[in-house]
C-alpha cells in the first residue's frame, strides 16, 4: 500500500481515503462506508489502515474484545470480520492466521499526511486537524484498543497544539493579528481548560482594537473554570478588560 498526499490522490479502481481526526470517515473508491456499520467495524478498519501489515487474528482478538476465554474473543472476532468483509469488500485480506489491509490499494490517510506535512507546511496540516484522533468513536469492551487509541490521540493533540502555539507567536510578531486569532481559537478548541490561553486570546482581541469581542472569550473561560475546576479566573485574566 502507499500513503499519498491529497493533491496527488489518483484516479484508479483501488483508492480509499481515510479521516480519522473528529468523526471517522472512510470512503472506498469515492463510496462511504454504509451507514449502517457499526462502531466496533470501523474500529477494526482504521487499526488496520493505520497499521497495513498482516495481523494475527488472536492479537486482534484481544485487542478489541475484553472476553472471558480466548475462544469467545476468536468467535466475537470472526463475527465481526464476516461485518467488515460485508462493508470493506477486498480492501482487506482475511485469511485463517492473519488480517491485512490490501497492499494494492493506495491510501490517503488524513493522520498520516498530517504528520508528513506538519514540519513544512503547518497550517495546511492544521486543516486536516478536524478534532481528536477516532474523537467520536464510542468503543466498549476493548481494552487494547482503547489505550492504544488514547495514546495516538494525546500524540496527535500535543503535535497540533505545539504547531498553533509557533504560529499564534508567529502572525502576532508580524502584526497579523487575524491570523493569530484564527489559531488562537482553533487551540482552545483542542484545549479549552488552559487559563493562559484563554489569557492570550483576550490580549489578542484587545491588540486588534477590539475591547467588545474580548469580553465574550472571558465570560468563556469564566464558565469552564467553574464547571470544571469550581474556582473563577485569576485577577491576572480578569483585570485584563477591566
Amino acid at each position: 500500500e502507499s500513503i499519498i498526499a491529497q493533491n496527488e490522490m489518483v484516479e484508479t479502481a483501488a483508492n480509499l481515503e481515510i479521516h480519522l481526526f473528529g468523526a471517522p470517515s472512510f470512503q472506498i473508491n469515492g463510496q462511504p462506508l454504509s451507514e449502517t456499520t457499526s462502531q466496533k467495524v470501523e474500529a477494526l478498519f482504521a487499526y488496520l489502515v493505520c497499521h497495513p501489515y498482516p495481523h494475527l487474528r488472536e492479537v486482534l482478538a484481544s485487542l478489541l474484545f475484553n472476553a472471558r476465554s480466548r475462544s469467545q474473543a476468536n468467535n466475537n472476532l470472526r463475527v465481526l470480520l464476516s461485518r467488515l468483509r460485508r462493508v470493506c469488500e477486498d480492501t482487506i485480506l482475511i485469511n485463517r492466521q492473519t488480517v491485512r489491509l490490501n497492499p494494492d490499494y493506495q491510501v490517503w490517510l488524513d493522520t498520516a499526511v498530517f504528520k508528513q506535512i506538519l514540519p513544512h507546511q503547518p497550517e495546511r496540516a492544521l486543516k486536516l486537524y478536524k478534532g481528536d484522533f477516532l474523537g467520536a468513536l464510542q468503543i466498549q469492551e476493548a481494552k487494547g484498543f482503547v489505550e492504544w487509541v488514547a495514546v495516538q490521540r494525546e500524540q496527535h493533540r500535543i503535535q497540533a497544539m505545539a504547531a498553533l502555539l509557533t504560529l499564534i507567536d508567529k502572525y502576532e510578531a508580524c502584526g497579523q493579528l487575524p491570523k493569530a486569532l484564527t489559531y488562537a481559537q482553533q487551540l482552545l478548541t483542542i484545549e479549552p481548560h488552559h487559563e493562559g490561553w484563554h489569557r492570550r486570546l483576550i490580549q489578542l482581541y484587545l491588540r486588534a482594537d477590539q475591547r467588545q469581542k474580548a469580553l465574550a472569550p472571558l465570560e468563556t473561560c469564566r464558565q469552564i473554570l467553574l464547571e470544571v475546576f469550581g474556582q473563577e479566573p485569576s485577577p491576572i485574566t480578569k483585570s485584563l478588560v477591566e
